[in-house]
């Protein structure tokens, strides 16, 4: 046996031996993998791979340096974690039913809102005192003006436990 021919079969028998724990620890994590894949497949299903792949094609490798250095930087990373902390906050607002309701029922009802908000500011009307006074004993602008005043406190004790930058 030459020289190169002994070298070939001690480095195959060395793969061999690299990919023997590699499948035991397959085979010993075998529903992990299953999942992984299972992923994997309604990724592709999803369209999203093909997305990942499109972006990959498109950036990869001229400017993976940038996109490392994008994805790493500090300025970057703080957005996301200030947008990420922002959708939590939304989340758990919205997961109560109380807040959620209360949105459902404006959102639902934002066509009147909308259309009293332009009417209201394209033909103004001169409000006396006695207007107003009969305005504010109308139950619904008596109800929304309750509301929002209530809001405004809300907001203002929240906003006060803030920290100074």
């Amino acid at each position: 046996m030459t020289e190169n021919e002994e070298e070939m079969k001690n480095t195959e028998e060395e793969n061999e031996d690299d990919i023997e724990p590699l499948l035991r620890g397959l085979l010993e994590n075998k529903h992990a993998f299953e999942s992984l894949m299972n992923m994997l497949t309604k990724l592709n299903n999803s369209g999203l791979m093909s997305v990942v792949e499109n972006i990959s094609a498109d950036y990869l490798p001229s400017d993976i340096e940038f996109l490392s250095e994008f994805l790493t930087s500090k300025d970057f990373l703080t957005s996301f974690v200030k947008t990420m902390n922002v959708v939590t906050a939304l989340s758990h607002s919205l997961a109560g039913e109380r807040a959620s309701d209360a949105l459902k029922a404006i959102l639902y009802n934002s066509d009147a809102i909308w259309e009293g908000m332009v009417t209201g500011a394209k033909n103004p009307e001169a409000i006396s005192v006695l207007r107003l006074y009969a305005m504010l004993r109308d139950p619904d602008t008596a109800a929304g003006l309750t509301a929002v005043l209530n809001a405004l406190k809300a907001v203002g004790m929240a906003l006060r436990k803030v920290p100074d930058e």
